[in-house]
Order: structure tokens, then C-alpha cells, then sequence
């Protein structure tokens, strides 16, 4: 009967050794993909570089983030991965336009002219009721020094009828 249960005893032991050794080896050659968003290409190497991975550039995009920058990822941050695997990014061309004319003053029509003729589209057009002429811009939103992908007209529709 002692025999049996040091038997068993061994058996246990011996699964849970492998399983135990098995975890350290398949765990030892993964690492999680850090988060490069807002780095620059040099910057991003180094990371991936002390991590075991490697570096892919998939190419360009205009965003948010600064000309230059990593601005897309793929793994996403905090993916397990085998070491020696490349990790793709995409580098941003920043906003695309970095000066929008300014359109305040100008009649609506004009204004989208002078936008599409940029090639600078326009997103959506507000009217409110102010002391200006109907159909006169009255803001734009991103301002004219911001930049932007696309901008926002607000317009008057006249003198509000008391």
C-alpha cells in the first residue's frame, strides 16, 4: 500500500515539475509590446530593441499627434509576443493642414470657395442669429493658426425678428 502512494507521490511530483518547467521555457521567450504611441522612430527602436523586438514602418498618416511620431501601432501596447517578432507603426504626417485660411468676414459662399479651392473641407456649418449680415462667418472652428483636418463654420442668419 506504501508502495502505491509513493508511486502516485512521484507521478504527482513529476507533472507538476514539467508543467512548472514547461511554464518558465514557453514564458521566457514571450515579452509584452510596449505602448510607442508619441515616440519618434529612434526612440521607438530603442524600446523594441531592449524588449527582443524589432521594428516595422507600415507606412504614413495625418493625425493628431506630432509630425514624426508613432501614431498607430499593431500588436496594440500590452500584447504578448514571442521575442524576434517585428512590431509595425504607422508615423504621422501630423494635421493636415497646418494653416487654415482665415474666413471670418467673408460671405459663406466665398469662404467654401476659398476652402475647396485649398482642398480644406468643411465639416459642418452653424447659424445663429447676430448683429452680422445673413450669411456672413462668423467664427470657423480649428482657428486659423491651430491647423486642422477639415474646419467648422459658424454663420449668422440675421438680425433675430423680436
Amino acid at each position: 500500500m506504501r508502495k502505491i502512494f509513493y508511486i502516485l507521490l512521484a507521478i504527482i511530483g513529476g507533472f507538476i515539475t514539467g508543467y512548472l518547467s514547461l511554464t518558465v521555457f514557453v514564458s521566457s521567450g514571450k515579452t509584452e509590446t510596449p505602448d510607442l504611441m508619441g515616440k519618434d522612430i529612434v526612440q521607438a527602436n530603442q524600446i523594441l530593441k531592449e524588449r527582443g523586438l524589432y521594428i516595422r514602418i507600415d507606412g504614413e498618416e495625418y493625425s493628431e499627434m506630432q509630425s514624426g511620431t508613432i501614431c498607430r501601432q499593431d500588436p496594440p501596447p500590452q500584447t504578448k509576443v514571442k521575442k524576434g517578432r517585428e512590431v509595425g507603426v504607422i508615423v504621422s504626417k501630423g494635421l493636415k493642414f497646418s494653416v487654415l485660411p482665415d474666413v471670418t468676414g467673408m460671405q459663406l459662399d466665398e469662404a467654401e470657395k476659398l476652402l475647396n479651392s485649398k482642398g480644406i473641407p468643411v465639416e459642418k456649418v452653424i447659424y445663429v442669429s447676430s448683429k452680422h449680415e445673413e450669411k456672413t462667418v462668423i467664427a470657423q472652428r480649428p482657428e486659423p493658426q491651430e491647423g486642422g483636418k477639415s474646419v467648422r463654420l459658424i454663420v449668422s442668419s440675421g438680425k433675430k425678428e423680436e
